[in-house]
C-alpha cells in the first residue's frame, strides 16, 4: 500500500528530536504524535518516553538506519524519568535505544516481542505484512466514476459493489466483507447508481454517523461546483438542529439528498413519515444498514429498534408503486451463522435475498494471551502493556465505571490527562466526537492530542481510523465475535497491530456471564408480561393504522428499579414473545407518539408498538410449555459461546480456531444460500496467535476469499440473444464467436453485445457505451467460476486453447442460481481453429463467424 513516510519527514523529525527548528507538519502519524508531545501536546515524560521507544522500535527495522535514536540534552533528561519503565536505554549521552518487550506472562511465547507489531508502517523495513503484495482487482467503470480508484480493494468488494448497482429492485444482499474491504464504496456505489433518489444509511452510533458524514462530504466535495462542502450535511443525530432537519426532509423528498446516514431510532420513528412520503415518489434508492450483525447482537435486547428496521422496509417497498424499489444492502465484517439465518428471516420478506461473503482471518492482529487469578497481577500487566506497546492505543473493558477506574490508574501511573481519555456508551456525542477529532493525526489540519482511549464495546464500532496500533483488554468479552470486532479496530491501514487479551480468571468469566442471555423463569416472565401489559396503553382508531397497544420497556411498577437492567428484562421478554409469535412489532406513525403520556419528572419512558397475534400466552402453562424450551436454547448458545472464550483465554484452543469455528457457515446458510456460503467460512491456522506460535505454525500470505457473483439481477441486466444463440447453435447457453483476427472485431462486437442487454465484459477491452449503462468489466479471460449473474462476453484473442471448463454447463449456471433468468448466454471470442480442451470449435463444438453474428446482432447490414 502506498505509504506517506519519505526521508524528508524523517531528517525533519531528528532535527526536532536534538533541538533544531523544522516546521511543517508531518503526514506520518507517529512522527506527528511525536512532534506534537515534545512541543505544546500536553503529553507528560511518561507519554514522551512510550512515542520514542516506538519509534526506536520503528527506525531500526530500516537498513540505512542505525538502532539508536538522537536526541538533545533536554530530551534526554525527559526521557530518563520513565526509561526503564519503557524499556528504554542510554547507550551514550543523547544516544537511546528499545530493548524488545519480554513480558512475564508469555509462557509459551519465550523469545517473542508483543511490541513487534510497532514495525507498522516502517518504509523499507525488513519485515511487512503478507498482505502487501497481492494483485487487485480493476475497478469497473462505474466504481472509478463513484470513487476515483483505478483498483477495488478485494475481490469481495467488487462482488458487493457488482451486486448492488445491478441488483433486482426490492432484493436484498447481505454482504460480509472483512473490516479493511472498503464497505463505504460499496454504500456509495449503490448511491451512485440511481441519482434523484436518497440511499439511507443506518448506524449504531452517533460518532460512526458523523464519521460516514466526514467521508462522504469528502466524497461529494469535488462535484460542487460552488459553495462550502463544510456544509454538506449527511447525518442525522439527537444533536441535528431542527432547521438543518428540515432542509434535509425537503432535500431527501426533491432527490437532492444522495445519502441520509442515521440511527435505526430516528429512522422508525422522527424520520419514518418523511421516508414513507419519499417512497411514494420514488425517492429512495437503498437502504443499507452498516453493521448488520447488531440487528441479532443489539436489537434482541437492549435496541429493538435495530429489528424493527425490517418492518419499515418491508412498509417502505409497499408504498413504491411503479417506481423501482430501494435495494437493501446489509453490510458487516462479522456475520456467523445464526446471524446470517437471523437476517434472511427479517430482510427477506419481500425477497429475494443474495449472500455476498468474503470473509478472512484478519491480517493484520499478533494476538498475545495471558491470564491470571490475582486482580492486582492482572492490572500490573496491563499497565506494563500500555508502557511498551505503540501508540495509538485502544483499552477495552466492559463496564463504564471500569473504564473511569482505568482512566484514573493510567494518569496516576505518569501519563497525561488529556492524552488518555474515555469513550463509553455513556460518552455524550459532543464528547466522542471530541475523542475521535483528538486521536487522528493530522485530520483537518489539527495536532493528535490523544494516545490512549480506554473504552467499553460501544466505542470504535465502523470507525475507519487507520492508525490504531494497539488493542489491549483488561477483561473478558462474552463472545468471540465481539472479541474480534473490537481487535478488528486496530490495524485497519494494512499494517501490523498487537492484539493483547489480559484476564483475571475466573472472576472475568463471571462478569462475562453477566451480560450473556440470562433469561426470566416461566413465573418471572409470566409476571413482569402480565405488569407491562396491565400498563399499555392503548391507541388507534379501527382503520389500517390501529396499533393494539404500546408497551413502556422502562415500567418497573412491582418489580427492580428503574433502569438498564429492568429494561434490559423487558426488552428480551418482548423479543421472546416475538420470536414465538405471540407478538407481532408495529411501526407507529409519529402523530400516534405524540399523544403518549409524557414521563413523570425524573423518570424516562421507551415505547414499543405492538400487535398480540396468540391469546394462548394468558396462562402460565404457555410460559413452561413454551417459553421455556426457547429460554433455554438462547441461553445454551450464549453460554457455549463464553465457554470458546474461556478456553481461549485459557490457551486451551487456539485463538483462530475459536474465530474460525464461530464464523464456520452451518447447515442453515448452506440450505438458504447454497454455495455462496462456501465463503463465510476462514481457514482455521493464522500463524499470528499464542496456539499456532506454540505449534510452529508460520504465518502465511491467504488469498483473498473470491465470492460467488450470484445474485437477482435487475431487468436491464438481462440480455436478448435468442436469435444470436440459435444462429451460432448454441449448447447450454454458451454461444461461441470465431474470426482469424479476434481482436479486431472485439470493439465492434462488444458495442453491438452491450445494445442488446450484455454487461459483463472480459478479454476484450471496455466497450463505448454511449449512455450511462452500468458494465462489469475485467481486463483478462475470466474462468467460468467469475461470471455474473448478467451475461457475458468473454474474448480469448490470442490463445488457441480455451480451458475446458467453459463446457461444464454447470460451472456457468452455478453463478445464476438461485437467482437468474431463465436463459443467460455467454459469448465466447476465439480465434478461427481454437478448440476448448480437447474439442475444436467449428468442427466439435457448434460455433458462428464474428462478421454473420455482426449481422444478426444488427450491426452490419
Amino acid at each position: 500500500m502506498e505509504r506517506s513516510w519519505t526521508d524528508d519527514e524523517a531528517d525533519r523529525l531528528r532535527a526536532i528530536l536534538v533541538g533544531q527548528p523544522a516546521g511543517g507538519t508531518f503526514k506520518d502519524a507517529l512522527y506527528q504524535r511525536v512532534a506534537d508531545v515534545m512541543g505544546q501536546g500536553g503529553g507528560s515524560d511518561l507519554d514522551l518516553a512510550v512515542l520514542v521507544r516506538h519509534l526506536v522500535r520503528r527506525w531500526r527495522l530500516i537498513p540505512a538506519y542505525s538502532d539508536e535514536v538522537s536526541v538533545s540534552l533536554d530530551v534526554s533528561a525527559r526521557l530518563r524519568r520513565s526509561a526503564d519503565q519503557v524499556g528504554l536505554r542510554e547507550v551514550s549521552p543523547g544516544q537511546w535505544v528499545a530493548r524488545p518487550w519480554e513480558p512475564h506472562w508469555q509462557k509459551f511465547d519465550i523469545g517473542r516481542h508483543p511490541d513487534r507489531p510497532d514495525d507498522a508502517a516502517a518504509p523499507g523495513s525488513r519485515w511487512s505484512t503478507p498482505d502487501g503484495d497481492r494483485e487487485l482487482p480493476a475497478a469497473d467503470p462505474f466504481f472509478l466514476a463513484s470513487t476515483g480508484f483505478n483498483t477495488y480493494r478485494t475481490p469481495g468488494q467488487r462482488a458487493a459493489c457488482r451486486a448492488v448497482v445491478s441488483a433486482k429492485p426490492g432484493s436484498t444482499i447481505i454482504a460480509m466483507l472483512p473490516t479493511g474491504s472498503g464497505k463505504t464504496e460499496v454504500a456509495l456505489s449503490l448511491a451512485d447508481s440511481r441519482r434523484a433518489s436518497a440511499t439511507l444509511i443506518v448506524v449504531p452510533t452517533v460518532a460512526l454517523a458523523y464519521d460516514f458524514e466526514r467521508r462522504f462530504r469528502e466524497h461529494y466535495a469535488p462535484r460542487m461546483v460552488r459553495g462550502d462542502p463544510s456544509q454538506l450535511k449527511f447525518a442525522w443525530t439527537g444533536d441535528t438542529q431542527e432547521d438543518v432537519r428540515e432542509q434535509m426532509r425537503s432535500r431527501v423528498l426533491s432527490g437532492k439528498q444522495p445519502l441520509l446516514v442515521t440511527s435505526p431510532e430516528s429512522m422508525t420513528r422522527a424520520l419514518r413519515n418523511t421516508l414513507a412520503e419519499a417512497a411514494a415518489r420514488g425517492r429512495l434508492a437503498g437502504f443499507v444498514v452498516d453493521e448488520a450483525h447488531l440487528v441479532t447482537h443489539w436489537g434482541r435486547s437492549f435496541r429493538p429498534e435495530f429489528r424493527m428496521l425490517a418492518d419499515l422496509r418491508r412498509d417502505l417497498l409497499s408504498r413504491v408503486g411503479e417506481y423501482d424499489a430501494p435495494v437493501t444492502l446489509l453490510l458487516s465484517a462479522t456475520l456467523g451463522s445464526y446471524e446470517i439465518a437471523d437476517l434472511h428471516e427479517l430482510f427477506s420478506d419481500p425477497g429475494p435475498c443474495a449472500l455476498i461473503a468474503a470473509n478472512a482471518l484478519r491480517a493484520e492482529p499478533e494476538m498475545w494471551i495471558g491470564s491470571t487469578e490475582d486482580a492486582e497481577e492482572r492490572k500490573r500487566w496491563v499497565l506494563d502493556a500500555v508502557d511498551h506497546l505503540p501508540r495509538p492505543l485502544a483499552l477495552y473493558v466492559t463496564r463504564p465505571e471500569e473504564a473511569t477506574t482505568w482512566a484514573r490508574w493510567l494518569r496516576d501511573h505518569g501519563y497525561g490527562q488529556q492524552r488518555v481519555r474515555v469513550v463509553t456508551g455513556q460518552t455524550g456525542g459532543t464528547e466522542r466526537q471530541a475523542v475521535l477529532t483528538g486521536l487522528r493525526a493530522g485530520v483537518d489540519g489539527s495536532p493528535p492530542t490523544v494516545d490512549l482511549v480506554v473504552a467499553t464495546s460501544a466505542f470504535g464500532l465502523g470507525i475507519d481510523y487507520p492508525h490504531l496500533r494497539s488493542v489491549v483488554h483488561a477483561c473478558l468479552p462474552e463472545t468471540v465475535d465481539r472479541w474480534y470486532q473490537e481487535i478488528g479496530r486496530g490495524g485497519r491501514d494494512g499494517e501490523p497491530s498487537a492484539a493483547v487479551l489480559l484476564t483475571h480468571l475466573p472472576a472475568d468469566i463471571k462478569e462475562a456471564d453477566s451480560l450473556g442471555v440470562t433469561l426470566l423463569t416461566p413465573r418471572k416472565a409470566h409476571k413482569r408480561w402480565r405488569n407491562l401489559w396491565e400498563h399499555r396503553i392503548r391507541l388507534g382508531t379501527g382503520d389500517s393504522r390501529a396499533i393494539s397497544a404500546f408497551l413502556d420497556l422502562e415500567e418497573h411498577s412491582g418489580f427492580s428499579r428503574e433502569g438498564s437492567y429492568n429494561r434490559r428484562w423487558n426488552a428480551h421478554l418482548v423479543q421472546g414473545l416475538v420470536e414465538l409469535k405471540v407478538l407481532r412489532r408495529r411501526l407507529a406513525y409519529i402523530e400516534d407518539t405524540r399523544d403518549l403520556p409524557p414521563a413523570a419528572p425524573g423518570r424516562t419512558r421507551d415505547w414499543v408498538a405492538v400487535e398480540v397475534v396468540r391469546t394462548d400466552h394468558e396462562e402460565l402453562e404457555f410460559w413452561e410449555e413454551h417459553w421455556e424450551p426457547w429460554r433455554q436454547k438462547q441461553m445454551a448458545r450464549s453460554g457455549a459461546m463464553l465457554g470458546t472464550m474461556a478456553e481461549l483465554a485459557r490457551k486451551t484452543m487456539p485463538a483462530c480456531t475459536a474465530i474460525a469455528n464461530y464464523y464456520e457457515p452451518g447447515e442453515e446458510p448452506y440450505r438458504l444460500f447454497g454455495h455462496a456460503a462456501d465463503t463465510a467460512a476462514i481457514a482455521e491456522r493464522c500463524g499470528r496467535c499464542p496456539g499456532c506460535r506454540a505449534g510452529g505454525v508460520r504465518r502465511a500470505a491467504e488469498p483473498h476469499p473470491a465470492p460467488r457473483h450470484s445474485w437477482p439481477v435487475a431487468t436491464g441486466f438481462v440480455a436478448d440473444l435468442d436469435d444470436l444463440a440459435a444462429a451460432a447453435a448454441a449448447a447450454d447457453g454458451l454461444i461461441v464467436l470465431h474470426d482469424p483476427y479476434p481482436d479486431s472485431v472485439a470493439a465492434e462486437l462488444a458495442g453491438a453485445l452491450l445494445a442488446r442487454g450484455v454487461r459483463h465484459f472480459s478479454g476484450v477491452g471496455v466497450p463505448e457505451t454511449g449512455t450511462a449503462a452500468t458494465i462489469f468489466v475485467d481486463p483478462e479471460p475470466i474462468s467460468p467460476g467469475d461470471l455474473t449473474p448478467c451475461s457475458s462476453f468473454v474474448g480469448y484473442l490470442n490463445d488457441r486453447r480455451v480451458p475446458a471448463s467453459w463446457l461444464i454447463a454447470r460451472l456457468r449456471r452455478s453463478a445464476r442460481h438461485p437467482f437468474g433468468p431463465e436463459r443467460v448466454y455467454d459469448v465466447l471470442l476465439v480465434r478461427t481453429g481454437a478448440s476448448i480442451g480437447n474439442r475444436a470449435v467449428g468442427r466439435d463444438i457448434g460455433a458462428l463467424d464474428a462478421s454473420t453474428a455482426l449481422h444478426v446482432l444488427g450491426g452490419r447490414a
